[in-house]
C-alpha cells in the first residue's frame, strides 16, 4: 500500500471522532491532529471549526501538555492554528486560547534542544582513549528483563508498537551514551540529527508564520517583545540554513524593526553582523528581504556606522547594477551618504562616476520631489554626495556638468538644479561653471520658471559670482539682473522666504563690483534690504546676509554715501552691535568701522554707543546710585523742576530701548523694566524685535545727543 493510500481523507462530519483520537496515546493523537489539519487547510471549513469549542480546547490542551513528546504532533496542531491566523476574523480564537505564547515556548525549547543535539553529536567526533589507571568495567552481563506473559505481555507489545510508530529520533539522540561511538554509530547519529533538523524547521516555520500573522495587533506584538521574540528569531536564523525559513525570519524582523524597542533589541544582539552574510546568498528573494531589513535599520545612526564598519558599503554599491535590488540599495546608500566621512568613501572607487552616468542615461525619466522612484532616490543620493568636494569634482568633470545642466533646463527640475548648485559650491569646480554663467543668468530672469527652480538657479549664480574670472557688471548689464532682483526683493511681492534670502545674497555678491553696486542703489536695493531686515529680523541667516550686503555697498563711496545718508541702515547696525549672534556682531562692527571713518553725523553716535557698550557694567552701577540719590532728594526737598526728573546721565538702555520723547512722555524713561514708548510699543533690550518703526530720528541730532551726554555726566560729578 502506498503512503498516499494509507492516509485517510478527512470528513468534516467526522470531526468529533478526530477529537476523540486526541485523548488517546501519541500515535492516535498524531493521526487525529493530521486529520483535523486536513480540514483546516480548506478555508471553507474554518468557520465551522472555529465554532467547535471542544475541538479548539482539545487542540490547545494537547499542544500544552504533549508538545515536548512529539515534533510531528506539535507541527500538526500549530499548523492548524496557522490556518486560522491567515484571516483576521479568527485572530481572537488564537488569542483566546493563548496559542501565541505557547508557540513562543515551543520555539524556545526547540532551539535549546537543537543546541543540545548538535553539541552531543559533534562531541562524539573526538574518540576518547580509556584511562589505563581505571579499573575495567565488569564483564558480567546485566540481568535481562523477566519474560512477560498474559495481559502484561500484550500491554508490553502495544507499548513497543507505539514507540515504533512514533519513531522519536530525538529520544535516541538524548539517550545516547557518553561512551565512544564507532564510526557507523557516528554517521547514524548525524543522519538522525539531520532528519530532526528538517522536522524542526517545519515546526519553526509554521510557528513563526502564525506569530507574524497575529503580530498585526500592536498589543500582541508588545507581548511578543516582552517574551524576547527578537532573540528567538535571531537564534533560529543562526541555527538553521533553510532558505524558506530564513526568508520568513528576516521578514518578521523587518516588520518588528519599525518599533524602536525591537530595533534596540536587534542592535544589542549584533543584528548587522548576523545578517551581513545573507547578502552573499544566491537566492534573490532572501537578499531582497535582507536589504529591506537593513534599510529599516539605516534610520539609526549607530547601526549605519556598524554597516560601514563591517564593510557592507561595497556590497550595496554592487547591488546598484542589479535591477532586482537597485531601488533598495539606492535608498540604503542615500541614508549612508548623510555622514560626511562616508561621502568620502564613495570616492575611493568609480561609484560616483557610475551614479552620475546612471543619472544621465535616464534621459526620459522625470525627477520629482517625492523620492519614490529609483531615479528620484538616485538624484537625492547625488545631491548628498555633491557636498563632498572630491565627489563633486568627479561628477562635474569629463563633460558631465554640461549634460547635467542641459537635462535640468530641459525638464526644469528643481532637484537636478539643486545638485548643480551643490556642485558649484566647491572652489575646484568654479572654473567649470564660468562658461555657463550666461545660461544660468538667463534662467534667473526667465519669468516662466517656478519659484523652486528659480531659487536653485539664483543660488547657483551666487556661488559662481564669487569667482574672480567673471565680469560681474557685464553680466548684470547684459541679462538685466537688477530689475529681476528688485522684483524678488519687493516687500509687497509675497515671495517665498528662501527666494528672498537668495535675492539678498545676490545683492551682496553683485555689490562687490563698483558699477553693479551703483546700479543696485539706483534700483532701490538699499531701501529694499532695510525693509526686509525689518520684516525678517528673527531670522539670523537673513540678518547676517543683509549686513554683509551693507558691508559690500559700504566698500564703494557713492553707494556708501547713499546708504548712510538716505536710509536707516546705520541705526539698525548700531542696534545689531549687541546682537546675540557673534557673526552678526562681527559683521556689524566691520560696517560701523567704515561708517565712523566717514564725514557724517553718524560717526559721533557710533563712538557714544560703543562707549556705552564697552562700559555697560560701570554705567549700570552709576544708574543705580543715581536712582537712589534722586529718590532721597525727592523725599527731602519735594518735587523739583522738570529737569530734575531726568537721570543725571544718559541711561544705559536709552539708545536701544527708547526714542527721544517730549515732556509729556518723559516719565517712561525712568522705568527699569520693559517700558512702553509714547505710541504704546514695547521695546526689549538687545533684541531685533525693537526694529519696527526705527529711523535716524530715534537718536535725535548728534549735537543734542552729545550735549545731553556731556551735561548729564558733569552734573553727576558735581552732585557726587
Amino acid at each position: 500500500m502506498s503512503p498516499v493510500e494509507s492516509v485517510p481523507i478527512a470528513i468534516l462530519n467526522c470531526v468529533d471522532d478526530y477529537v476523540e483520537l486526541l485523548y488517546d496515546d501519541i500515535p492516535e493523537k498524531i493521526k487525529g491532529s493530521a486529520l483535523i489539519l486536513q480540514l483546516a487547510r480548506n478555508p471553507d471549513n474554518l468557520i465551522e471549526l472555529a465554532r467547535n469549542e471542544a475541538l479548539l480546547s482539545a487542540l490547545s490542551r494537547v499542544l500544552r501538555e504533549e508538545w515536548k513528546r512529539s515534533i510531528e504532533l506539535s507541527t500538526n496542531i500549530v499548523y492548524t492554528f496557522f490556518c486560522f491566523s491567515t484571516y483576521n476574523e479568527f485572530h481572537p480564537v488564537i488569542i483566546q486560547y493563548k496559542i501565541g505564547s505557547l508557540c513562543m515556548d515551543v520555539i524556545d525549547y526547540e532551539l535549546k534542544r537543537y543546541d543540545q543535539w548538535k553539541e552531543k553529536v559533534e562531541g562524539k567526533k573526538q574518540l576518547l582513549t580509556p584511562d589505563k589507571t581505571e579499573f575495567p568495567k565488569s564483564r558480567i552481563p546485566e540481568p535481562k528483563r523477566r519474560p512477560k506473559s498474559g495481559t502484561w505481555a500484550v500491554a508490553d507489545v502495544n507499548i513497543q508498537k507505539s514507540r515504533m510508530l512514533v519513531s522519536s529520533y530525538h529520544e535516541d539522540l538524548c539517550s545516547a551514551s557518553d561512551e565512544c561511538l564507532s564510526k557507523n554509530d557516528e554517521e547514524q547519529m548525524k543522519r538522525k540529527l539531520k532528519t530532526l533538523s528538517k522536522r524542526q524547521e517545519q515546526l519553526l516555520r509554521v510557528a513563526f508564520y502564525m506569530l507574524l500573522n497575529i503580530a498585526d495587533n500592536v498589543k500582541v506584538e508588545e507581548k511578543m517583545h516582552k517574551k524576547d521574540i527578537v532573540g528567538l528569531l535571531i537564534g533560529a536564523m543562526e541555527r538553521h540554513s533553510n532558505i524558506d525559513l530564513l526568508i520568513l525570519i528576516i521578514s518578521f524582523l523587518q516588520k518588528l524593526s519599525i518599533f524602536v524597542e525591537n530595533k534596540n533589541s536587534m542592535a544589542s544582539k549584533g543584528i548587522i553582523e548576523k545578517v551581513a552574510a545573507l547578502l552573499d546568498s544566491s537566492n534573490a528573494d532572501l537578499v531582497n528581504v535582507t536589504l529591506k531589513l537593513l534599510f529599516n535599520l539605516t534610520f539609526d545612526t549607530k547601526l549605519r556606522n556598524k554597516m560601514i564598519k563591517v564593510g557592507l558599503l561595497p556590497k550595496f554599491i554592487q547591488f546598484t547594477s542589479d535591477d532586482k535590488h537597485i531601488n533598495l540599495s539606492m535608498k540604503i546608500l542615500y541614508h549612508l551618504s548623510m555622514d560626511d566621512r562616508v561621502k568620502l568613501m564613495f570616492t575611493q572607487s568609480d561609484c560616483v562616476k557610475l551614479l552620475t552616468d546612471m543619472l544621465l542615461l535616464n534621459v526620459n525619466g522625470e525627477v520629482s520631489m517625492e523620492g519614490t522612484s529609483p531615479t528620484d532616490v538616485l538624484v537625492a543620493l547625488s545631491v548628498n554626495l555633491a557636498w563632498c568636494e572630491r565627489a563633486a569634482h568627479q561628477m562635474a568633470c569629463e563633460g558631465r556638468l554640461r549634460e547635467l545642466l542641459a537635462r535640468a533646463f530641459r525638464h526644469r527640475s528643481p532637484v537636478l538644479m539643486k545638485l548643480i548648485r551643490n556642485l558649484s559650491h566647491h572652489q575646484q569646480n568654479k572654473q567649470l561653471f564660468v562658461e555657463f554663467v550666461g545660461d544660468i543668468a538667463a534662467a534667473v530672469t526667465n519669468v516662466n520658471m517656478s519659484e523652486e527652480f528659480l531659487i536653485e538657479c539664483l543660488g547657483t549664480l551666487n556661488n559662481i559670482l564669487i569667482s574672480n574670472d567673471i565680469d560681474i557688471y557685464a553680466v548684470v548689464e547684459r541679462y538685466n539682473l537688477i530689475p529681476c532682483l528688485m522684483k524678488i526683493l519687493d516687500p509687497e511681492g509675497g515671495r517665498d522666504g528662501e527666494l528672498v534670502l537668495e535675492g539678498v545674497v545676490g545683492c551682496g555678491w553683485l555689490a562687490r563690483e563698483g558699477g553693479a553696486a551703483r546700479a543696485l542703489v539706483a534700483g532701490g536695493a538699499a531701501e529694499a534690504l532695510v525693509a526686509h531686515l525689518r520684516l525678517r529680523q528673527a531670522d539670523d541667516e537673513h540678518v547676517l546676509q543683509t549686513v554683509f550686503a551693507f558691508r559690500q555697498l559700504l566698500s564703494h563711496p557713492t553707494a556708501a554715501e547713499y546708504l548712510v545718508t538716505r536710509t536707516e541702515a546705520p541705526a539698525y547696525l548700531i542696534d545689531l552691535m549687541q546682537d546675540k549672534n557673534a557673526e552678526i556682531r562681527k559683521m556689524c562692527d566691520n560696517c560701523l568701522d567704515i561708517i565712523s571713518q566717514m564725514e557724517n553725523e553718524w560717526a559721533m553716535r557710533i563712538k557714544v554707543e560703543r562707549f556705552r557698550c564697552h562700559n555697560g557694567q560701570w554705567l549700570s552701577v552709576v544708574e543705580t546710585l543715581g536712582a537712589e540719590g534722586g529718590a532721597a532728594a525727592a523725599g527731602a526737598g519735594g518735587a523739583g523742576d522738570a529737569s530734575d526728573d531726568l537721570p543725571p546721565y544718559l541711561s544705559a538702555e536709552y539708545l536701544t530701548t527708547h526714542r527721544l520723547t517730549t515732556s509729556d512722555s518723559q516719565s517712561s524713561l525712568n522705568d527699569d523694566s520693559d517700558s512702553l514708548s509714547a505710541d504704546g510699543e514695547v521695546h526689549r533690550n538687545n533684541s531685533r524685535g525693537s526694529f519696527d518703526g526705527r529711523s535716524s530720528e530715534m537718536y535725535g541730532s548728534p549735537d543734542n545727543l552729545l550735549k545731553n551726554l556731556s551735561d548729564n555726566f558733569c552734573h553727576e560729578l558735581n552732585t557726587a
